[in-house]
């Protein structure tokens, strides 16, 4: 009786051991998901900036451009500084991060298109403070100049800095995976060795590390205001599509929207304001198109929808559908009373009439969506050779 006594506490010594060195390891492995939750909010946050200054630069020549076609009126220098600031704030928040980052080539890559967009940023100001300052007859090629730089940054370092983002959540979501997969065996261990401690594990994976996994998925795929895809998800459509080959890539049409007047909105009924109409205008514009199409906010106020199997033609009857829907709808303020009416200016291209790529019909895209905020707004341009 003495040896079998004996052996029961060391049967139940060894199991208490297996569940402190199990539940140790699960709390080891949610301090990792925790980081990797940590690093893709940051991530998001850095990504976010980086769509504020691409924003903010490309408002900055609207309100330069209007500057000198109103005969320098104060009010559009006004906001031409309102942007300028925005700029550099957000180009302050992309170089705070870098220097936050950990020593090695992720940080000198961020590094590198930090810089390279600092001094484009710089050569763009110092040609439009010229022309914002009062300098004659230079007007039109400042503005072009402004332009290309615009062009270049975006190009060069603004879509190197999106595929940094995506790729550091990508290497986040593998090292989840991995530490999932660790996970799984040590707890088929437990639950050889102890079934009851089994029972526990499973409960605790179920209940918390799944969930964790979960609110990951969402944060790193999912706009918080609106609940529409955001970037890092449209990063992965562009993948899926552009993955595809021969006849496996399928015809699709891609609309950009950006909403009329927006900064003009923020300014007169306060951002609370602004990210309702946000909020609501995404849900009206979910409402409208079919399951399988995919709403993205691609930044700001503006937005991308995916339509799979569509053509162009097709593409601009549902852009149109689009506008009129929002410009016959009622948004209302945060107080309840009744908003201004709401336009939208829209660009419609499609795959494989536009381009070979993902990136080049959406490029296209955003081409014809600044064509129709240059016609006037409250429009959509789309191919001419499909006469609508």
């Amino acid at each position: 009786m003495h040896i079998k006594h004996l052996g029961f506490k060391a049967a139940v010594a060894f199991l208490f051991a297996i569940l402190l060195a199990t539940y140790g390891f699960y709390w080891l492995s949610i301090s990792q998901l925790n980081y990797y939750v940590v690093s893709l909010v940051r991530v998001s946050n850095h990504l976010k900036n980086g769509e504020t200054l691409h924003s903010a630069i490309h408002d900055m020549i609207l309100e330069a451009r209007d500057y000198y076609q109103s005969g320098r009126d104060p009010a559009f220098l006004a906001r031409y500084e309102y942007q300028t600031n925005k700029a550099e704030g957000a180009l302050r928040r992309l170089q705070r991060h870098v220097v936050q980052m950990e020593p090695g080539p992720k940080r000198e890559a961020a590094q590198e298109i930090t810089q390279g967009m600092a001094r484009s940023f710089e050569k763009f100001r110092h040609g439009l403070d010229l022309l914002m300052g009062g300098e004659r007859g230079q007007e039109p090629r400042r503005l072009h100049e402004a332009m290309e730089i615009f062009n270049s940054l975006f190009q060069k370092y603004y879509m190197r800095l999106h595929n940094h983002h995506a790729h550091l959540q990508e290497e986040a979501s593998v090292a989840a995976a991995r530490t999932w997969r660790t996970t799984t065996i040590v707890f088929i261990i437990q639950l050889v060795l102890a079934g009851v401690a089994g029972l526990l594990v499973i409960l605790y994976l179920d209940r918390v590390v799944l969930k964790v996994f979960l609110f990951t998925e969402r944060m790193a795929y999912q706009d918080k205001l609106t609940g529409l895809f955001n970037r890092a998800a449209l990063a992965k459509f562009a993948e899926s599509r552009d993955a595809a080959g021969g006849q496996e890539r399928r015809r699709y049409s891609l609309i950009m929207l950006d909403i009329d007047f927006f900064k003009q909105f923020n300014d007169t009924h306060g951002h609370q304001a602004g990210d309702k109409l946000l909020a609501d205008l995404a849900a009206l514009m979910s409402a409208q198109v079919r399951g399988p199409d995919r709403v993205v906010r691609y930044g700001g106020e503006e937005f991308l929808v995916e339509l799979p199997e569509t053509g162009p033609r097709d593409g601009a009857q549902v852009a149109e559908k689009l506008r009129a829907a929002i410009g016959q709808n009622q948004f209302v303020l945060p107080g309840g009373e009744a908003a201004p009416r709401v336009t939208v200016s829209l660009g419609v291209a499609a795959y494989p009439d536009d381009g070979d790529s993902f990136k080049e019909i959406v490029k296209k895209a955003d081409e014809r969506l600044y064509q129709a905020k240059s016609a006037g707004r409250n429009r959509l341009c789309a191919d001419t050779r499909i006469g609508l």
